[in-house]
This record gives structure tokens, C-alpha cells and sequence, in this order.
């Protein structure tokens, strides 16, 4: 018997349900350690091995995973720059136009850096608009920050003693996408030199989660989006298979450990190298403050969003007496907003500054891509509020 994570929810235009997954996954079926009949078969905590593309990057994929489930060898979808592999039947990286080697649809998925090239400035600057219209899960209105100083980045004096969140009201964390983000805070190793364990129970709570993103108007309105565009081609409930590799595949930031993914990096926080990497959630910055462990220094540039809708904020910052030398974040949006404009402008325009506005005020954010085996997967993304 086979459990599925992703399933269409019956009667809705995008339906997109978990439910009865969950269902499935907390009974333990006989185990199976061939991909025999199983190629593409979303995660399945009863199967002793895994036959779909993010098992590579989980490293519990089945011993005949790349014998039989090669179904994306003659495709360059979610295949753009993997690195060269003679035993493909064709390429989808740079150089393969100059070898001739393209796959067939290389053009169509590749062409222009990858991204979605039909997709203009303005384009972005309606769509953030409208997502931010559909924000139901805001939090702005109940935040007060005390922002000291401004200082510049980098600079390790601290000239704002108090604490950045004066106040937040308690009643905004009663929300349940909040509630799901915070539960995967204790799932992470800080470091990207340790290696993460990844159960099962971490893994239920990732899906859980991204239920609860991808049930959101906000996303079923980027996937529209993305489909007329034609960034994307594929159902709701493949998109939300991409949702999760996208940001939940494991890879090597620190070399030899699959130790991040694109949701630890822009939404836990990571240390590598004697500096704080990533963490760009107001949600999660101030559960840490809460708890003593972040001393906040100075800022030098914050935005506001129309209707006490939050804003955001460029600062530097000690957590754990670790320094972010340069942060950024939006303060008091949802995670589901945040999420489908970083996933947005890494299809559209990766790996470059990504022009969007929200309640008339401009936002660039920044993407990093990250590609490990053909698999596009998030690097980096976080708001900058002057260009």
C-alpha cells in the first residue's frame, strides 16, 4: 500500500491536501527496497527506501533508483546546469548548445540563465501587489520595534541597547501557519558543518507546514501565475512536489555534510565560517530574542508598508555572540507571502535582484540559486528596501 503526500483536494481548482497522507504515513507497511513500480512516488515512511527525485539530495534513495526511474533523462525540466554527465542521453547546462548536445527542450526550460524569460519588471510589480491584497495572516499591525541607532554594515558597537521588538502582541502567534512554522525550530543543526538527521517527525512537520502554505490563496494565485506565464508547467500538486525540494531538499553547504536547504538557510538562521548565514524571519528572529540570544546593534534602512501592514528592515546583529554583518528581513508578513515571492523571483529572475512592491513600496529581493544533481533548489533569497 502506498502513501501520497501530495494529493488533489476533490472539487477545488487548485486543491492541494496532505490529509490524507498523514493518515497513511502513521501505519507501517511492509517494506520495500526496490523502486520497482514506485518511480516518483512522494515521500513514504514505511518504505525501507525512496524512489523519487529529492531522495538524492536525502540520501535514501533505493539501491535500483537510477536504473529505473529515468524518466527526466531526455528533459531539461528542473534539470537546468547540471553539471555534465556522459551518461545521459543529453545535456541541459551552458555549453550544450556549443557541444550540440542539448536536450530537446532545452530552449523551453534553460534559455535566458533558466528563468522565466517572458516575465517582465511589471509583471512582478502586479503580481506582489495582488499577493499582498490576499494577506489574511499579517501580523504588522501588532508589532512595535524599538530601533535605536543607525550604524552600518558590519560595525560591531552596539549603540541600540534595548531589545529591537518593543512589544508584539501574543494573539499574533495564534495563528496556525505560525503555530507550523515554529514547530520545525528545534529540527535544525545551526552549524552547516554538522550534518542533520532529518526523522520522520521532521519530516511530518515540514509536510504539515507546507499544507498549510500551499492551502493559502497566496500560493494558488503564484501558481496561476506561473502557469499563464508558462515558468511552469504541471498540477498543483507537482508544484507543490517542487515547493518542497525547492525548499526542504538537503545539500552540502559545508563540504562533505548534507547539512542546509533553502528553508533552513532564509528561515531558521545558520552559522558557517564565524558568521550568522541566511536567517531572514522576523517570526524567528524574535522567538530568539524572546529567549535571550540575540543582541541587536543598529539599523541602517527600514521600510513601512501601507495600513500598519508590517515593513521591513536592513540591521546588523550578535545571535549567540555570532555576528550577522549584514541582515534583512520583512517585519510582521506572512510566511506564506514571504515564500511565494522569494519562489517566484528565483523561477523568474534568479540569481539577480528581483523588482516587486508591496503596498506601493518597492522591494528588490535577492536569489540565490542552488543546483545539487540537476535539482533546483534554494540557496539564498532575502528583501533589500533601497537598490
Amino acid at each position: 500500500m502506498k502513501s501520497f503526500i501530495f494529493l488533489l483536494a476533490i472539487g477545488c481548482v487548485y486543491g492541494f491536501s496532505f490529509r490524507a497522507a498523514f493518515s497513511n504515513l502513521l501505519h507501517k507497511f511492509e517494506a520495500a527496497d526496490s523502486c520497482t513500480g514506485r518511480c516518483g512516488e512522494p515521500f513514504n515512511s514505511a518504505e525501507a527506501c525512496q524512489c523519487n527525485d529529492a531522495c538524492v539530495s536525502h540520501n535514501d534513495c533505493c539501491a535500483d533508483f537510477n536504473d529505473l526511474c529515468s524518466s527526466n533523462q531526455n528533459t531539461c525540466q528542473d534539470n537546468c546546469h547540471a553539471d555534465y554527465d556522459a551518461t545521459l542521453p543529453c545535456q541541459c547546462n551552458d555549453k550544450c548548445p556549443q557541444y550540440g548536445n542539448c536536450c530537446p527542450d532545452y530552449d523551453d526550460f534553460c534559455d535566458n540563465g533558466g528563468g522565466g524569460g517572458g516575465v517582465t519588471e511589471q509583471d512582478l510589480i502586479a503580481l506582489s501587489e495582488t499577493l499582498f491584497s490576499l494577506e489574511t495572516n499579517n501580523n504588522g499591525d501588532k508589532i512595535t520595534l524599538e530601533l535605536g541607532c543607525t550604524t552600518n554594515n558590519g560595525n560591531t558597537q552596539d549603540c541600540s541597547p534595548s531589545p529591537l521588538f518593543a512589544n508584539v502582541d501574543p494573539s499574533a502567534f495564534d495563528l496556525p501557519i505560525l503555530q507550523k512554522l515554529m514547530a520545525l525550530y528545534d529540527n535544525y543543526e545551526i552549524s552547516v558543518s554538522l550534518t542533520e538527521d532529518h526523522t520522520e517527525q521532521e519530516h511530518l512537520e515540514e509536510m504539515e507546514f507546507l499544507q498549510a502554505v500551499m492551502d493559502s490563496p497566496i500560493l494558488q494565485e503564484t501558481f496561476g501565475f506561473l502557469v499563464e506565464k508558462g515558468v511552469y508547467t504541471g498540477s498543483y500538486e507537482q508544484f507543490g512536489e517542487k515547493m518542497y525540494t525547492m525548499w526542504f531538499g538537503m545539500y552540502e553547504r559545508s563540504s562533505g555534510h548534507l547539512s542546509s536547504s533553502g528553508f533552513e538557510h532564509v528561515f531558521i538562521g545558520e552559522v558557517k565560517n564565524g558568521d550568522v548565514s541566511g536567517f531572514h524571519n522576523w517570526v524567528r528572529w524574535y522567538s530568539e530574542e524572546v529567549a535571550g540570544n540575540m543582541n541587536y546593534l543598529g539599523y541602517w534602512r527600514e521600510a513601512s508598508f501601507v495600513d500598519q501592514m508590517g515593513g521591513g528592515l536592513e540591521f546588523t546583529y550578535f545571535w549567540n555572540n555570532v555576528q550577522k554583518p549584514y541582515g534583512s528581513m520583512f517585519i510582521g508578513t506572512s510566511p506564506e507571502l514571504e515564500l511565494a515571492l522569494y519562489t517566484t523571483c528565483l523561477l523568474t529572475m534568479p540569481d539577480k535582484q528581483c523588482h516587486v512592491q508591496l503596498g506601493g513600496t518597492d522591494v528588490w529581493i535577492q536569489t540565490w540559486t542552488q543546483y545539487t544533481n540537476g535539482e533546483l533548489m534554494v540557496g539564498s533569497s532575502y528583501p533589500d528596501f533601497a537598490k
